[in-house]
């Protein structure tokens, strides 16, 4: 990565804050940042708790892969040295108990979705402990998983430069995605951490991700409208920005259909009117 000209210091409590005045623009960002990665993850396991499950798997690699730097600073934790390194360490195994308290998705569903995972060789078991690790092994597996960093690194980068916009740093997405690509099992051990979390806060309160997923897809293009035609909606005014709609903007700019929600977002359209009933009540 190139050295900024100058040097920036900024707390967790500055993004907070920065999110909060510029809530409508930058959320709607963050929340399209994460509908990409919620489409991306169910259309491949056809479930929110599957790929959430296999999430879990793939931190614990990444974090193996950084422990190796307590014997050798210099270890190169890139993306091109990542198939090196996950052939050569120990591969940590995962028990149902720690997916349940990780996740906070139900045992029986986890041991279910576990069993889906086996039978199609995402997650291999350590017979020696009776638990679970990430089992991406094949040649085909492997190209794909390229493709699938990529997309995501892409779309985190778009994400981080609006952020850092706003912050009035000049900073190009390439750079970013360089920079990801370069500490690649330290980014994405991070990475995948926050998503865990921000996936088991929704997990607990709808009980069903696949809802979130739908929810978003209502939520991006009202905030974008407020974003496009007010200069600066906090978090404060977003409720009561929404309260003044007129019947023409709801119908004109911000609803969607259920159709577009499943072209979207890949779940069948008759699951899409079921639950998106189910958020209306």
């Amino acid at each position: 990565m190139l050295p900024l000209q100058k040097k920036y210091n900024f707390s967790p409590n500055d993004i907070s804050e920065l999110l909060k005045i510029h809530y409508a623009s930058l959320m709607s960002v963050f929340y399209e940042s994460q509908s990409l990665f919620l489409c991306s993850i169910y259309k491949r396991h056809r479930s929110i708790e599957a790929a959430n499950i296999t999430l879990c798997f793939a931190r614990d690699i990444h974090l193996e892969i950084i422990r190796q730097r307590e014997q050798d600073l210099n270890f190169n934790v890139s993306l091109e040295n990542f198939w090196k390194n996950f052939s050569t360490i120990d591969k940590p195994s995962t028990k149902i108990s720690s997916i349940v308290k990780i996740t906070g998705i139900p045992k029986e569903t986890v041991r279910r979705k576990i069993k889906n995972l086996l039978d199609k060789g995402y997650i291999a078991e350590n017979k020696k402990n009776k638990g679970y690790y990430w089992n991406p092994l094949s040649k085909e597996k492997k190209y794909e998983y390229y493709k699938i960093i990529d997309y995501d690194t892409k779309n985190l980068s778009k994400f981080i430069y609006k952020i850092t916009n706003h912050l009035q740093i000049n900073l190009d997405t390439k750079v970013v995605e360089n920079e990801i690509r370069s500490q690649f099992s330290f980014y994405w051990y991070h990475y995948l951490s926050c998503q865990l979390d921000w996936l088991k806060l929704w997990q607990l309160k709808l009980k069903d991700n696949d809802l979130l997923l739908i929810a978003l897809q209502t939520t991006i293009p009202t905030l974008q409208y407020i974003s496009k035609n007010k200069n600066k909606v906090k978090i404060d005014d977003i409720f009561k920005v929404i309260r003044n709609f007129s019947e023409k903007d709801k119908s004109q700019n911000c609803s969607v259909s259920a159709t577009s929600v499943s072209e979207i977002t890949g779940i069948p359209r008759a699951t899409c009117i079921r639950k998106l009933n189910k958020l209306v009540h």
